[in-house]
């Protein structure tokens, strides 16, 4: 979850962005099309602009699902340790970017929680005032906010029956309202002012009746509260609320024409809407009123439908999708690509096993180069902190006493009935023997973290085998043009390098006989060499966050693997001791459950006996003679069980005091857990600092490649960039 949110804000922010640019050209887009539109319907218009705001809610909601889905396809590829040396078949990022570009993207990305956040405030603002609006309506359309007019009902559900609605309408009489309104979904009604009811003339009333009426055939109610979810998520832009306010406009047009449409009087709706001017007041735009969509507008439309005139208010949306047009043709013609190189190879691999020998290319001159192999790429993410080992939980000794056998001597009968025989005692259940605690799960060795490239390059053997091998594991640069570099130090068999394997075999070459320091690339299909003293000092001078934090890391990592080896080491204690303490305590409570077993089968004779006498002293002719005697030999047998009670006592005293000792000899094991606690702990606070120290090391590397491309580009232009020497 903590690196879910993140990722959450991190594709919301983008999205929130990118739709800067996107609204825009849906708006001029729409703006255009209803210019070109004009003489169309007004339902043609409408399907546009509510297709204009679909595809302004679908654009970022789909901009985060392919964000979120390509960072979990990462995630999984870096869980996976795959070492491989790349070819120069597949591409990385371009190195020779704009660095103007690049710094905006950096800061954007750093405002994007701020971004976020006053996204969500703003959007809970909204909310808030669409649930306002939603409990304006509630309120108007309680049962006990208007009345009924059984008159106007029977009218009202004529005009419904004339529009083909096939389920009820409700109409509502309210004092608190200026104009007619509709409300609901699924169960529709329809409330009118008071003082329409009264004032306005009947053909009238039924013309704004019939315009309601129209709204609830097309669900406008349910269509207008979806509308308002995408003005609340998307309300910073200017286009969603131009878009929104055309869509109502052309709705109210449509109500318009159907209720023309039924009655066949545009005069009769123009009039009833001229007189509703007088009522006019601002009404919430979640339930439909008569008077909304610009009133004088759609009056003068019902009596002379001319066409809207050509608006010098078409230049802007013109104008804004030419600029459009153009930037995305300069965008689509990219310069010729140079060869693609590898992706930074800024990892050592530890003590691995050698890294599959490359071998030479038999020394025939102009030999093309052997193909490069798959990119040396090792993702791996940050070190999760580890949860703490659970602590063993000490066993608990058998504590509960065991009841004796006492079988209560039967009264005299009062009648020559025999009593019931007592019923044999169960015999008591052995403690059961404590189970040994399972041994802590040993905690995994933190995993090697991301690195800057350092890789140790040498040539060996006659054939010139090349081995690459780094400590650090690196991350893969974004896809696109790069140009490859290699930075060599003389005297040091490790050099910094983003190359396919054919490439730094021949910088390998290079090192034999160029001696000191320089830096080698390669510029489209030309590489070159800069061993000028001042623009390598400037290099080291870039790269030196760089080796600074690498190096955090380094020791931080070491620091990782040492509390590692101690969680480890502790779980191994724990779990011999552990074990020892389930043997003991399971061969004691075994003993004991032997002895209390022979116990309980000796009362359990013992309770049979008496059971016996019972049945044959006293049968169908007893007497009191013969119950006296059964009673002398109950009391008889009483008296050889009580010695089998106090030793089962004995025994459970034994047991108790035995278990309460083994307690006791679990105290270490508790210290045992509690230094595992301990030591856990600090693996949280580890892991956080190392994937701080990652995000670091990802800015310092990305400012020292555009310190290097600018010192790349300067040595070109003043020619201390010399041709690299064949090797």
């Amino acid at each position: 979850m903590n690196s879910l949110l993140p990722a959450i804000v991190s594709a919301v922010g983008w999205a929130l962005l990118h739709f800067i640019w996107q609204g825009l050209l849906i708006g001029w887009s729409v703006t255009l099309a209803m210019h070109l539109m004009r003489k169309a319907r007004p339902q043609t218009r409408y399907a546009v602009a509510c297709g204009g705001m679909l595809l302004c809610a679908a654009l970022p909601l789909s901009s985060i699902i392919i964000q979120l889905a390509d960072l979990q396809a990462s995630a999984g590829f870096g869980a996976t340790q795959t070492v491989a040396v790349s070819g120069a078949a597949d591409s990385a990022g371009a190195l020779l970017s704009d660095s103007a570009l690049g710094s905006l993207k950096d800061l954007l990305r750093r405002q994007l929680p701020w971004v976020v956040g006053l996204w969500l405030a703003g959007a809970a603002l909204m909310a808030l005032r669409l649930a306002i609006g939603l409990k304006w309506v509630a309120d108007r359309t309680r049962p006990g906010e208007y009345t009924t007019n059984p008159y106007w009902q029977r009218r009202l559900s004529e005009l419904a029956r004339r529009f083909d609605i096939d389920f009820h309408v409700r109409l509502g009489v309210a004092d608190k309202l200026d104009s007619p309104i509709t409300a609901g979904c699924w169960k529709p009604i329809v409330l009118v002012p008071t003082a329409l009811i009264t004032g306005m003339p009947a053909d009238l009333l039924e013309a704004l009746l019939a315009h309601e009426l129209a709204h609830i055939k097309r669900h406008d109610y349910l269509v207008n509260l979806i509308q308002s979810t995408i003005e609340i998520g998307l309300f910073y832009h200017p286009s969603v609320w131009a878009l929104s306010r055309r869509i109502r406009i052309e709705r109210e047009q449509i109500a318009d024409d159907l209720a023309v449409g039924m009655l066949g009087q545009p005069q009769r709706l123009a009039q009833a809407l001229s007189q509703l001017d007088r009522f006019q007041f601002d009404t919430t735009q979640l339930a439909h009123a008569a008077h909304g969509g610009n009133l004088m507008s759609r009056i003068k439309r019902l009596l002379r439908p001319d066409v809207e005139p050509v608006s010098w208010k078409i230049a802007m949306p013109l104008a804004g999708l030419l600029a459009a047009g153009a930037m995305f043709y300069a965008h689509a013609a990219p310069p010729a690509p140079p060869a693609p190189p590898a992706a930074p190879m800024e990892a050592e691999v530890p003590a691995a096993p050698a890294t599959p020998a490359i071998a030479d290319a038999p020394d025939v001159p102009d030999a093309p180069d052997a193909p490069d192999a798959p990119e040396l790429v090792a993702q791996v993410a940050p070190v999760a902190p580890v949860a703490p080992v659970a602590p063993v939980a000490p066993v608990d000794p058998v504590t509960e006493e065991i009841a004796p056998v006492a079988p209560a001597a039967p009264a005299a009968p009062a009648a020559p009935a025999a009593p019931a025989a007592p019923a044999a005692p169960a015999a008591p259940a052995a403690p059961a023997a404590p189970a040994a605690p399972a041994a802590p799960a040993v905690p995994a060795a933190p995993a090697p973290v991301l690195g800057a490239i350092s890789a140790k390059v040498s040539l060996a053997g006659d054939a010139g085998v090349l081995r690459i091998k780094s400590d650090q594991l690196s991350s893969r640069f974004p896809k696109g043009e790069r140009s490859a570099y290699a930075i060599v130090r003389g005297g040091s068999d490790s050099m910094t390098v983003s190359a396919s394997t054919a490439e730094i075999r021949k910088v390998a070459q290079l090192r034999a006989t160029m001696k000191g320091d320089f830096l080698w690339f390669r510029d489209g299909d030309k590489t070159y060499v800069i061993k000028d003293p001042a623009l390598l000092a400037r290099l080291d001078e870039a790269w030196t966050p760089v080796n600074r934090i690498g190096s955090q890391m380094d020791e931080q990592g070491k620091k990782l693997d040492a509390q590692g080896k101690l969680l480890e080491a502790t779980a191994s204690q724990i779990g011999k001791e552990a074990g020892e303490f389930g043997r003991q305590s399971l061969q004691e409570s075994e003993v004991h459950r032997r002895a209390i077993e022979q116990l309980a089968k000796a009362q359990e004779a013992l309770s049979r006996r008496m059971a016996e006498a019972a049945t044959q002293e006293l049968g169908a002719g007893s007497n009191p003679e013969k119950i006296r005697a059964f009673h002398e030999k109950q009391a008889s047998l009483q008296r050889e069980m009580e010695p089998l009670r106090k030793q089962m006592a004995e025994k459970q005293r034994e047991l108790s005091a035995k278990m309460e000792k083994l307690r006791e000899q679990n105290r270490p094991l508790d210290a045992l857990n509690k230094r595992m606690a301990d030591a856990a702990r600090p693996m949280g606070e580890m892991s956080a600092q190392m994937a701080k120290l990652n995000l670091q090391h990802a800015d310092a590397v990305r400012d020292a490649e555009r310190a290097m491309q600018a010192l790349m580009q300067e040595s070109l232009q003043n020619g201390k960039a010399v041709p690299a020497p064949s090797a």
